[in-house]
């Protein structure tokens, strides 16, 4: 049975390397491991040093440690983007007249709302509880692409009903115009039927897997700075009122053990941890500290958090 890992946080916390970091522990500890980057700012590969492509990519030869870096955008239309391009065609071309409002509904500068996240819950379905893989984390994008996913069921009860309000006006068009169009009554109708079908059964059996605590674990990177704390408690009681748990939280980049006689750092060290006092006040999940190391980067850096995360759910 699969194990689902989930990053998330705003950008620039270091959400990348804690995920690699995470990977590279628990494929150590024997798991088949693959670590996913569903952010468009990619740098999964910077963080292992290593090529990574749009499917699974060794990137450790001594561990079964594989990455892979995806595309939202691409991916929803490779998969997707037809079926809501020739509903919305054809509806156009039969004279259905859904008002400006049903449109907008459904489209967004050409795109269905949502359309990133669509495909993310789509990569999140393919990898299910995956024959290849006992552990896979994914390294999400940051904290308003998160919470659009969250809001996505919603987003999308809309959409696939205004889509499926088409689908009606359309069969009982074509029924009316089948010879003048020269086709069999349900060829339009019956690839959009198993399309959106698919889709829906696939964001639905998302949703579980999501709130599976057993399965699945959700966790937050921030750094010790208020504005920082502020978006993970939004983001916190967000997932929270989605039915998700956070396991934890993970303040990244924390100043250790710093000379009171240094000018800078150490009233930075004190402003990290009043903020870091705040965090630990507000927020339900534990709190940990990951510290800030100088000078290390990519699989450096990667190696030396690996000790600050755990491995697997």
């Amino acid at each position: 049975m699969t194990e689902f890992v989930l990053y998330g946080g705003k950008g620039g916390v270091g959400k990348t390397t804690l995920a690699a970091a995470t990977g590279m522990r628990a494929a150590r500890e024997g798991a088949r491991t693959l670590v996913v980057s569903t952010d468009p700012a990619h740098s999964i590969a910077d963080a292992y040093e290593s090529p990574v492509e749009e499917t699974p990519t060794r990137v450790v030869e001594e561990s079964p440690l594989s990455a892979m870096e995806i595309d939202p955008r691409e991916r929803f239309e490779r998969r997707y983007g037809d079926v809501f391009e020739r509903m919305l065609d054809d509806v156009e071309s039969l004279g259905v007249n859904l008002g400006e409002a049903g449109v907008e509904s459904v489209t967004e500068q050409g795109l269905v709302p949502g359309a990133d996240e669509i495909a993310v819950v789509d990569l999140f379905a393919e990898y299910d509880d995956h024959p290849d893989w006992d552990v896979v984390v994914f390294d999400t994008a940051p904290t308003g692409h998160t919470l659009r996913l969250l809001e996505l069921p919603n987003v999308m009860d809309s959409t696939m009903g205004t889509l499926l309000n088409m689908r009606e006006q359309l069969r009982s068009v074509t029924d009316s115009i089948t010879s003048m169009l020269g086709r069999d009554d349900d060829e339009a109708d019956t690839s959009y039927s198993e399309q959106m079908d698919t889709l829906q059964t696939r964001m639905e059996d998302v949703a579980d897997r999501l709130r599976d605590g057993s399965r699945t674990g959700f966790r937050v990177v921030t750094i010790p700075e208020p504005m920082a704390i502020t978006e993970t408690e939004r983001l916190v009681d967000e997932l929270g009122s989605s039915g998700i748990t956070v396991d934890h939280v993970l303040a990244n980049k924390v100043l250790q053990d710093p000379s009171e006689d240094c000018p800078t750092c150490w009233p930075r060290h004190q402003n990290q941890q009043a903020a870091l006092d705040e965090a630990r006040g507000s927020l339900e999940p534990a709190v940990r500290e990951v510290p800030l190391v100088p000078g290390a980067e990519g699989i450096d850096r990667v190696e030396t958090v690996t000790e600050y995360v755990d491995p697997i759910v």
